[in-house]
């Protein structure tokens, strides 16, 4: 798994900071993954830990998940886009034996949709977690350099502001100063605004 960003980026923008800070930019690189996926409303992958990277989720898509009429073969995941699809299985009876996995023959993905198609054994069901898909999905970071660059800037401003944290201002030789508070940026979430994920 790839990170946001690399210490070493994050010290090619800011002098001040030493390859003796590595291991603390890199800790707070991974809060800030964590603080962009929960902005973004990712659910938490089967790892637990909240990511903008890919991961794996076991998602059970129901009724609300489901579209109506000519998309009733069409299910949107509540997952970041889909990378690759690992299984699908129609199962009123909750076992996800072989006999209720779909080949991947059977379906096509496209973003955050699976759509079933006109050959498959098996059709969307309505029963409880009937449905059950593993898939990995996120975003490959190096195709995605606004997330390095917002990265980037929220683990610089974090560092910058870190030692003031819980205080609205801090004493300099010049006097006084506020403190900026160490959640997002304003033009950082601006720079996750696409990555948001909306409801279907």
């Amino acid at each position: 798994m790839m990170a946001l960003a690399t210490a070493a980026q994050v010290r090619a923008l800011a002098p001040s900071l030493s390859s003796a800070d590595d291991s603390t930019i890199t800790t707070l690189l991974a809060r800030i993954d964590a603080a962009f996926a929960r902005y973004c409303l990712h659910p938490q992958p089967d790892s637990g830990a909240q990511t903008m990277e890919a991961a794996t989720y076991t998602v059970f898509p129901g009724r609300y998940d489901l579209g109506l009429e000519d998309d009733a073969n069409v299910a949107v995941l509540p997952t970041p886009p889909i990378l690759s699809i690992t299984s699908v299985h129609v199962d009123p009876e909750q076992d996800y034996g072989d006999d209720t996995l779909l080949a991947a023959s059977e379906y096509v993905k496209n973003e955050r949709r699976i759509e079933l198609l006109v050959d498959a054994t098996h059709s969307w069901s309505l029963a409880h977690r009937a449905n059950k898909v593993v898939v990995s999905a996120g975003h490959t970071i190096a195709n995605h350099p606004t997330l390095t660059d917002a990265a980037i800037v929220q683990c610089i401003h974090v560092i910058g502001n870190t030692s003031a944290a819980g205080s609205t201002s801090t004493q300099t030789r010049a006097g006084s100063r506020s403190v900026s508070p160490l959640s997002l940026l304003p033009e950082v979430r601006e720079m996750l605004t696409d990555y948001r994920l909306a409801v279907p």
